[in-house]
């Protein structure tokens, strides 16, 4: 018995040598055949016979079948709509590539070889191109050396944008952009028609050059203007009135008022409804409020613009938030019925709703991160996780219209210490919208950078702060401080739709 099993064994092992041998030699021929296959032949031609996927967007991976590719990328160059594609993996029949951003006509071509030794194919069709929303760069730039300071101009050579700031778009004109800086006294002008950067807003009359925040009164007629006064006294500057000159714009000259003090205030911000005042100090965290109808009686009753005349004795305190000494800024909903407030240092987003009948914001309650918990996590309300979160904007989703939900907007805020663009839907679902790209151009490992292109894959950010949406163009605007730039989000243009 055990000689035959002895036997048996070794017969089968013989078995296994033989086959092993036969799959050897079958697989060395096939390579040999493939070998011979990929390497181009520059007396042949090149073919294209097929693509997949037929369409798509910037960054779509697409694999284009033929023969003749050869099997050294070095010597491929492939074109989709006339910009040059990213080849990831070339052999022989079939090559593997990325659709570069704006090949909008999405004619395909493969050119392999070198110097006078080089074979052209045009696909029979082209590359359905759809566009996508991109991330871009709108002005300014950073050197090596870091040191191109302050500089107003054309989009060409206009510098700066470094400190934390915010963003306003002027309601009566969607082509003037406003920014104020946590750092700087002026308030800069962004002219998108004239494609020109000034400094408008030179303000002596402000008493710190720490501008938190610009929003506008529910008529437009007049700016509002917070500063962040650290003054000895209680109640310190806190909010200013600028009333627009007789052209339509602010600038120096224009008329400013105090409206309201209390020390180191972070925000001010108009109710969309009715016009009410919601200001913080971030002294002990109150959340004040101010019925702007009352403050302008006064200055109608007084009949000129009095700085003696200030809305200290009208303005009330609703509550104090729970982080008193931190940062925060409220952004309203645009139908008044509620406003997030983003404790900006403790990286978190609070909700507090409209009491119409008192009208005034009630109690808040978190809906998003964690008090005193940095990190970046998409989640769901106090399992995501934020890193300084900063300026917000509601922005409407036409999948809520058409689903007939009862809140149409997503609110979408720069998370300065993630690098990136966040949105928040109303049920409190915390998303990464732009930015941390992880493609192949990235090499460096970080992620934050200073890619423009496909929202996830490429876009990368360094420490955005300022952030604001143009309803009239579908396009994002984003201060980059570390970047010294202004970036945008928005669809992709042809030069011809310009």
């Amino acid at each position: 018995m055990k000689m035959k099993s002895n036997t048996r064994s070794c017969c089968q092992y013989i078995q296994w040598m033989m086959l092993a041998f036969i799959a050897l030699c079958i697989t060395s021929c096939k390579d040999d055949d493939d070998a011979s296959i990929s390497v181009f032949d520059p007396s042949k031609p090149v073919v294209i016979s097929d693509f997949t996927p037929k369409e798509g967007g910037a960054y779509q991976k697409i694999v284009i079948y033929g023969d003749n590719f050869g099997s050294d990328p070095s010597l491929v160059k492939v074109s989709i709509g006339g910009k040059e594609a990213t080849i990831i993996n070339v052999k022989g029949s079939s090559l593997y590539c990325f659709v570069p951003s704006g090949a909008f006509s999405g004619e395909i071509e493969v050119s392999v070889g070198e110097d006078e030794n080089v074979q052209h194919a045009v696909a029979e069709t082209a590359f359905a191109y759809q566009k996508k929303m991109v991330v871009g760069t709108l002005c300014g730039y950073r050197n090596n050396n870091d040191d191109q300071g302050w500089k107003d101009g054309p989009f060409e050579t206009c510098a700066g944008f470094r400190n934390d700031g915010f963003l306003r778009f002027d309601p009566l004109n969607p082509h003037h952009l406003y920014i104020s800086y946590d750092g700087k006294k002026e308030i800069q002008l962004v002219d998108l028609k004239k494609r020109m950067l000034s400094s408008p807003m030179n303000n002596s009359s402000l008493p710190t050059h720490r501008l938190r925040n610009i929003d506008f009164t529910i008529d437009s007629k007049y700016m509002i203007v917070s500063v962040d006064y650290d003054g000895q006294q209680e109640r310190s500057p806190s909010v200013y009135l600028v009333e627009r000159n007789a052209n339509g714009v602010f600038d120096s000259e224009s008329n400013t008022q105090e409206l309201a003090a209390y020390k180191q205030c972070n925000g001010a911000f108009i109710h969309p409804k009715n016009g009410e005042l919601y200001f913080n100090s971030y002294d002990k965290g109150q959340l004040f409020r101010l019925d702007m109808n009352d403050y302008f009686e006064a200055i109608e009753n007084n009949g000129t613009w009095d700085p003696k005349v200030v809305s200290n004795d009208k303005f009330e305190l609703l509550y104090t938030v729970a982080d008193p000494g931190w940062e925060y800024r409220i952004y309203i909903h645009p139908e008044g019925d509620y406003a997030y407030i983003v404790v900006r240092n403790q990286h978190y987003i609070l909700r507090t709703d409209y009491d119409k009948a008192n009208k005034r914001f009630v109690f808040p309650y978190v809906v998003a991160g964690a008090r005193g918990k940095a990190g970046w996590e998409d989640a769901v309300g106090t399992d995501a996780r934020l890193d300084t979160p900063d300026q917000g904007v509601f922005v409407i989703n036409e999948e809520y219209v058409k689903e007939g939900r009862v809140d149409h907007y997503d609110f979408y805020f720069t998370d300065k210490g993630g690098h990136c663009v966040r949105l928040m839907t109303p049920e409190g679902i915390v998303k990464t919208y732009a930015g941390r790209g992880n493609s192949t151009s990235v090499t460096d490992n970080n992620v934050w950078g200073n890619e423009d292109g496909e929202l996830r894959e490429v876009a990368r950010f360094r420490d955005p702060t300022g952030f604001t949406y143009n309803p009239v163009t579908n396009a994002f605007y984003i201060l980059d401080t570390v970047g010294r730039k202004i970036r945008t989000i928005s669809m992709e243009q042809e030069e011809s739709d310009n």
